[in-house]
């Protein structure tokens, strides 16, 4: 490979030919035709385009399956019930933020006594932290939820 500017690879793009198929699969599954043609690319089925983008609720799997999340879901309950002070602790990115606002109101829906923490993007940075978890504790939580983020933090859980 060239060095270019900074001392930047320069990379070859090897631009596939346009498939014939892809202008009627863009007007079909209603996607532009680059779209369609990424698609095609990487080998997507119709099938498979079609359930991406036109995707079901009965598409989903039993969220029941996942390990934990009977007794997570009875231990919010317990927590409502009781009027237990509850903290939802998400990362600042968009997923992150928009986890914690749909928990958060779901939670105010049900009559929970919920806050949420979001760490500082410069000063924190993503997951989730020691001292934050000292603050929410130290506030009254007694439930913390996370939500993305905190799956691998068992130190910080552990507090």
């Amino acid at each position: 490979m060239k060095k270019t500017v900074a001392g930047m690879q320069k990379k070859n793009w090897h631009i596939r030919p346009a498939q014939p198929e892809v202008q009627r699969l863009s007007e079909q599954w209603k996607v532009s035709p680059l779209f369609a043609q990424v698609l095609l690319n990487r080998n997507i089925t119709d099938r498979q385009a079609r359930s991406f983008l036109s995707p079901k609720l009965t598409d989903l799997i039993d969220p029941a399956r996942m390990p934990g999340l009977t007794a997570a879901v009875q231990r919010i309950l317990r927590a409502i019930e009781t009027q237990e002070k509850i903290a939802i602790y998400g990362d600042y990115d968009v997923d992150g933020i928009t986890s914690v606002a749909i928990l958060w109101h779901l939670l105010q829906m049900l009559g929970a006594d919920v806050d949420y923490y979001i760490p500082h993007r410069v000063d924190e940075g993503y997951g989730l932290h020691d001292d934050a978890v000292q603050q929410l504790a130290e506030a009254g939580t007694q439930l913390l939820i996370t939500v993305d983020c905190g799956v691998t933090a068992v130190r910080q859980v552990a507090l």
